[in-house]
């Protein structure tokens, strides 16, 4: 799944995964939309969106 589908199968807006990870929204915006590479992304921040989407399993957050 990509990290839109997820953050919209939990139900949550950009702004509330941004507020629930502190990743910024405009950040994570940018990996939805493929502007930044999500597979660049600093494993802290993957692991504050994992926790926040409440995905224990990093590799669902793929592509």
């Amino acid at each position: 799944m990509t990290l839109k589908e997820l953050r919209e199968a939990k139900g949550l807006t950009q702004a509330q995964l941004a507020k629930a990870s502190g990743v910024p929204q405009p950040v994570i915006s940018a990996y939805e939309r493929g502007a930044k590479d999500w597979r660049h992304m600093p494993l802290e921040r993957a692991i504050a969106l994992a926790d926040a989407l409440d995905c224990p399993d990093l590799r669902n957050m793929a592509e």
